[in-house]
């Protein structure tokens, strides 16, 4: 097993016999990694991303214990040394484990995003929370519009709530079935008919 996928176990631990909490890093994480392939992020930056995507809630378990709440703040404020632990536990490198804390800290602040990891990240979360928090169209529209810069991200955000709007073309079923039939060619697959 990866770090990656031990940092996961490890999460599913952490939040045991919490599957809301389980089921919404497992989503954040598919949709950051889906993103992140999207836009062609480098190893390095989708490693950070990966591990930031399974911890960045890690603050909500330590803010309920200590205050009773878990709003956004108070995850910003909590979970990067709650991050640290767990990371320097499984053996992540200390720049990884600085990145992550940064990316926990802040992934609820929404002006001054600096970097990749940070964006996709944020789009994850929104979409991720879009249909948890059941928000209505306005709402997501508006949102979307603010916060989504990848056309990774503005695709998912599109298909997934505003399919109405996701045009295709008038031949995207020939188109499909072409590309299929290239691929078939390239890889020398004989089919009989």
């Amino acid at each position: 097993m990866n770090r990656i996928d031990r940092l996961y176990m490890e999460m599913i631990h952490y939040y045991q016999g919490d599957p809301k909490h389980i089921q919404h890093f497992v989503k954040v994480h598919d949709l950051s990694r889906l993103i992140g392939q999207g836009e062609g992020l480098d190893e390095d930056t989708m490693y950070v991303l990966e591990a930031a995507a399974l911890v960045h809630d890690i603050g909500i378990k330590v803010g309920m214990e200590k205050y009773g709440r878990s709003d956004g703040k108070t995850q910003e404020a909590e979970g990067p040394a709650a991050a640290r632990e767990m990371l320097t536990a499984l053996g992540f490198q200390d720049r990884v484990i600085r990145r992550v804390e940064y990316l926990v800290g802040h992934h609820h602040t929404y002006k001054d995003i600096d970097g990749m990891d940070y964006q996709i990240l944020v789009e994850a979360d929104f979409l991720a929370n879009y249909f948890e928090d059941g928000l209505d169209k306005e709402h997501i529209k508006k949102s979307a519009e603010k916060i989504f810069k990848t056309e990774t991200g503005k695709k998912i955000v599109k298909e997934m709530f505003f399919p109405e709007t996701f045009q295709k073309s008038e031949t995207w079923a020939q188109d499909a079935l072409q590309d299929l039939e290239d691929f078939i060619e390239e890889q020398g697959i004989y089919i009989r008919q």
